[in-house]
């Protein structure tokens, strides 16, 4: 799959803000690894916005305009992981601002059925989409923790994620 991510500039001046970004968008439409017929699209990205030196900042995988989020569509049993950075990397070298995701913020949301799957985007997940109900939206939150001496500047990473479906058939 194919990585995005985004650079924002800090503000300087008394009270510095840090501001970054985490996106997990990818160059577009896809289909997942497999034999299953499942098409991954990204939707949203997860954005931190304007951080505060010192300061952790959640990202809920509830909140719409923040989290990461994207849509699978077609069937078969899939097993989705994340490749998830330690930290925001600064443009121009320097110290990481770390990043943490927790065991709860994962998502996936079965829009026909209305259930909700919790998972730990550190962890493998797996479920099955069924054929002729094959939606499901993943989501993903996390933490951004700048340090109290967090150099101002600008940061950004990239999230892989991998889908595998296998035949619906199998």
């Amino acid at each position: 799959m194919a990585r995005r991510s985004a650079i924002f500039p800090l503000r300087r001046g008394p009270g510095a803000w840090l501001c970054a970004a985490l996106l997990a968008l990818f160059a577009g439409p896809c289909q997942a690894r497999g034999q299953g017929t499942v098409s991954v699209l990204p939707v949203q990205g997860l954005r931190f916005g304007t951080l505060s030196i010192g300061i952790p900042t959640v990202v809920s995988p509830l909140d719409g305009s923040r989290r990461a989020s994207v849509e699978l569509l077609g069937s078969g049993h899939v097993t989705i992981t994340f490749e998830l950075p330690s930290g925001l990397s600064a443009a121009k070298g320097g110290p990481l601002l770390p990043l943490r995701f927790n065991g709860t913020d994962g998502r996936v949301t079965f829009p026909k059925s209305g259930r909700m799957l919790v998972f730990d985007p550190a962890a493998p997940v797996s479920f099955n989409l069924p054929p002729g109900q094959g939606a499901a939206t993943v989501w993903l939150g996390g933490s951004a923790e700048p340090g109290p001496r967090q150099p101002p500047g600008a940061y950004s990473a990239s999230i892989t994620v991998n889908v595998v479906v296998a035949n619906p058939a199998t």
